[in-house]
Order: C-alpha cells, then structure tokens, then sequence
C-alpha cells in the first residue's frame, strides 16, 4: 500500500509542479495531466473500501460517477475555467482522482466482462468522436488556446484511439502462453463434463 500511496502522491505533485507547462498546450493538457491525475486516484483503488456494497453491485455506480466525471472534465468550458479561476483548478486536482481515477478502477473491477467489453469499444469510439470534433469544428472549443491547438487536441485524440484499441485488440490476436493454456483448460474441463454426462445417461 505504500508503494501505490507514494505513486499517487508523485504523479499528483508532478500534475502540480509542472501545472505551468502542462496547461501551456492543450494537447498536454487534456492528454496528459488529466490523465495523470485520474492514474492517482485509480493507483490506490485495491486499498479502498468503496463500492463493495450492494449499491454498487457490478461496478455501475461507481463507473456511472466515473463517467460522469470524464464528461464534466472533458467539455471545453470546464478546461478553460480551470485556466481562468483557481477554485476550478483546485476542483480539478480533487476530482480527478477521487470522483474519476478512484471510481472507475473500483467499477472496472467490479464489472462483467461484456460490461468491460463495452467500456473498451466505448472509450475507443468516443476518442475518436473527439478527435473529428476537435480536427473539424469551424470555431475554438477553448477560447483558452488557438486553432492550431486545438488540431493538434485532435490528432492526439485520434492517435488515443489507436493506441487504445491496438492494445486492447492484441491481446486476442497474439495470446500469451498463458493464456492459450488457460482456454485449452476449459475445453478440456467442458469435454470432460459432457463425456461424464453421457456416461451418466448411459448407465441410467
């Protein structure tokens, strides 16, 4: 537990100390101090009692805050008040990790593995909405930043997108030794199961 605690601690400070030239460019931003600060808060989920209740039965409270979170930290006004007003900026290092970062690990634990499924293709399709939205709208989103900015926002959505799906796709094409020995596992238990039943039926 102290190892995570002094992670999360270090990504928080580093999300502080270099607040001036993270915020200095939208791409990094959004794309990197963002997610540090949700990382923090997901680091220390194992050591959280939250959302082991009924309430939070199969992670959807907990993902439906964390979700919540993302949508409210991801429109353009919400960056460009946490330029403008510290109160936001304050807001900001707090509920990222805690209403974000903290919820999301606890409900992605929690989940079914089709829910877990349909995050994955959710996150990948909304870094790409972002990245078309952000690379084509005829205006400034953030009035904090310029147009060329606000492209390069774009790109790095889009390149997300690739990232994200590239690792969640790999897996099934390149499985690991593990993993391969895992499913022959199964198969072997299920035929096993059905030869046993036929037995049964056999000699009833």
């Amino acid at each position: 537990m102290s190892a995570r605690l002094a992670w999360a601690t270090g990504l928080i400070a580093i999300a502080a100390l270099f607040r001036s030239p993270l915020e200095a460019s939208p791409l990094t931003h959004v794309l990197v101090q963002l997610p540090i600060l949700a990382l923090a808060g997901a680091l220390i989920a194992p050591y959280s009692r939250l959302g082991q209740g009924d309430w939070n039965r199969g992670g959807w409270a907990c993902l439906l805050t964390a979700g919540f979170g993302i949508a409210f930290w991801m429109l353009p006004r919400s960056i460009d008040a946490a330029l403008a007003d510290i109160r936001w900026e304050v807001a900001k290092f707090l509920a990222l990790p805690f209403l974000v970062g903290l919820p999301l690990a606890i409900g992605y634990a929690r989940a079914h593995p089709l829910t877990r499924a349909v995050i994955k293709a959710q996150t990948v399709s909304t870094l790409a909405v972002m990245a078309f939205l952000y690379t084509h709208a005829p205006m400034r989103l953030c009035n904090a930043y310029l147009a060329e900015d606000q492209y390069r926002l774009g790109i790095g959505f889009l390149a997300f997108a690739f990232a994200a799906a590239a690792a969640w796709i790999a897996p099934l094409l390149f499985p690991t030794r593990q993993q391969v020995s895992g499913r022959r596992a199964g198969i072997r238990g299920i035929t096993g199961t059905v030869g046993d039943s036929k037995e049964e039926r056999l000699c009833v």
